[in-house]
This record gives structure tokens, sequence and C-alpha cells, in this order.
């Protein structure tokens, strides 16, 4: 099994500046480098539940049998701020 993976879409690499956008990166620094950028009020996005959105991303890899694709997210919790 390849480690999950996650490549952002070039149309969004104004929102994610530390990201190379068009190249595969390891699923768990993207969502670092994204959550750092909200915690510095960066450019604010709907995540519907999630760091890393379908929308501006591209995943790939880490997926264990029998598992959906939704079992393998992290969801991101409110922090009361």
């Amino acid at each position: 099994m390849f480690p999950r993976q996650a490549r952002l879409h070039a149309a969004f690499s104004d929102w994610y500046p530390r990201i190379t956008p068009d190249r595969w990166h390891n699923a768990s620094w993207v969502r670092e480098m994204a959550l750092a950028q909200l915690r510095k009020g960066g450019p604010r996005w709907e995540s519907d539940g999630r760091v890393l959105s379908d929308l501006h991303f591209e995943f790939q890899g880490g997926g264990a049998a029998g598992t959906t694709r939704g079992q393998d997210r992290r969801m991101l919790l409110p922090t009361g701020t």
C-alpha cells in the first residue's frame, strides 16, 4: 500500500502558496500546510468538514482494503474560534 498523496489543482495555487501545484505530495504534509495557513488567517474556504477539499485537491493511495474513501479522511473539528 502506498502512502496517501494529494495533488493541488493549479487553479487553487494562490490559495495554498506553500504547496507546489500539479505535483504529488504526502497528504499528511499537505494537510499540515493547509492547517498552518488557516491558523494564520490565510484564505478561508469551505472545508465541508475536511481540511483538504476534493475541489482543490486530487488524491491517490493510502486506502486499505475494505475501507471507503470517507473512512480514510480525518475531520476538522471546530475550535470555538
